[in-house]
């Protein structure tokens, strides 16, 4: 068995081990038969409660309908969850109180009682630099092969 032979049937143990453990988690893209529906079935019955509660006609006998299908996935584990997807917004961010009236941004908070700090005078001048007096060196000795007659003795 060569090596590319070795290696393709790694990978095929490897992507049966990882499709194993992602059915076992439910991470899986796939859903069971009927899940799908109550996905459905909620977007439809959320459209039936806007349109009742902005006053619009709805029909009694879908909203049994929507909510007996929905009964009957919930009894069979079919419905996946009951979480909201949207969250409202955080208190004091604007939008609408509770009689529906806009409502603005909060003011900003008082001043505080202490006054800010000066700020840094423009007349005092920067204290001068440190003056060193230049340190002579002495450059290095040249190396020893510079020093020698170039015959190697």
């Amino acid at each position: 068995m060569g090596f590319l032979d070795k290696a393709k049937a790694a990978a095929t143990d490897l992507a049966a081990k990882a499709d194993t453990a992602l059915a076992s988690s439910g991470l899986t893209g796939q859903r069971p038969p009927g899940s799908g529906d109550a996905e459905k079935l909620f977007r439809d019955l959320g459209v039936l409660t806007y349109l009742e509660s902005t006053g619009r006609p709805t029909d009694q006998g879908e909203r049994e309908r929507i909510t007996v299908s929905l009964r009957d996935l919930e009894s069979r584990g079919l419905v996946p969850s009951f979480a909201l997807h949207t969250s409202p917004p955080p208190p004091g961010a604007g939008g609408a109180n509770a009689a529906g009236q806009a409502t603005s941004t909060p003011p900003p908070p008082p001043a505080s009682s202490t006054p800010p700090p000066p700020p840094p005078a423009a007349s005092m001048p920067a204290p001068p630099a440190p003056t060193q007096a230049p340190v002579e060196t002495t450059p290095p000795p040249p190396p020893s092969w510079m020093t020698t007659g170039g015959d190697g003795a």
